[in-house]
């Protein structure tokens, strides 16, 4: 296996773009750093935990484990995963590799890897953290739609409770990245109040606090004012009336005239 130990566990980075200022993955990892961190540790403690349990039960067995304690890269974990298809080990690597696709660039081969390993095994221990680690891939992303899908089936999940407080986070990061900061608040309550010594907690202190944070209270504008109403123009003055012209006198009637 990889010497990286799981107590320094190596945070997901694109390769191969080209730099023009941070991208939206990128973004995603400056925000959700910890949550990553904390994660990848699950997950890796998940992993040994199935491997562990079943431990050397057959030589088949023998031999994939060793074959997995020394798989670095994707090449071999791929290989483990086809030519030991069964065992523990070869399951376990499926979220190994997956991992480390995702590490390389291979987004898409990595979700895949991860929905074919949940769909295969759901009674694995370390699905719930394939899961969790499935839906912080589509909220890279910005599928959240079917992140937060994978995160309410994670809290919906008795045995998934391990990785509730997780999945609670993100969802609360979800809602508030959508303007829904009353649901925002419920998960983050609910993640601190149900899993207070979580690794978490520190973090879901501080999202409680930034949410309360009142922001600046908008002043809404004056109504504008209404202009007076222009007055209606003077009456023209009325033309005088012209003089009636003057009756031209009656003729005198002459003498004697009938």
């Amino acid at each position: 296996m990889s010497t990286d130990s799981p107590d320094r566990p190596e945070i997901p980075r694109p390769l191969g773009e080209i730099a023009q200022g941070p991208s939206a993955f990128e973004q995603f990892l400056d925000r959700n750093q910890k949550n990553l961190v904390a994660l990848t540790i699950l997950l890796a403690l998940a992993v040994a935990a199935w491997v562990i349990y079943h431990g050397v039960a057959n030589s088949k067995e023998r031999s994939a484990g060793a074959e997995l304690a020394k798989a670095e890269d994707v090449t071999a974990l791929r290989n483990l995963v086809r030519d030991h298809a069964g065992t523990a080990a070869a399951e376990s690597a499926q979220v190994l590799l997956a991992e480390r696709q995702w590490t390389e660039g291979e987004k898409d081969a990595a979700i895949a890897t991860l929905e074919a390993f949940i769909s295969a095994n759901p009674k694995h221990p370390a699905r719930p953290s394939a899961q969790a680690s499935l839906g912080s891939k589509f909220q890279a992303q910005g599928k959240t739609a079917e992140a937060r899908k994978l995160f309410e089936q994670i809290v919906a999940d008795p045995a998934a409770r391990f990785m509730e407080p997780y999945a609670l986070l993100a969802l609360g990061d979800i809602s508030k990245a959508s303007g829904d900061t009353k649901a925002a608040e419920e998960s983050y309550k609910k993640a601190k109040t149900e899993f207070p010594a979580s690794s978490f907690a520190n973090i879901i202190n501080k999202r409680l606090s930034l949410l309360k944070a009142q922001l600046p209270v908008e002043i809404a504008p004056p109504p504008p004012v209404v202009a007076p109403a222009t007055p209606a123009a003077p009456a023209a003055p009325t033309a005088p009336t012209a003089p009636t012209a003057p009756t031209a006198p009656t003729a005198p009637t002459a003498p004697g005239a009938p």
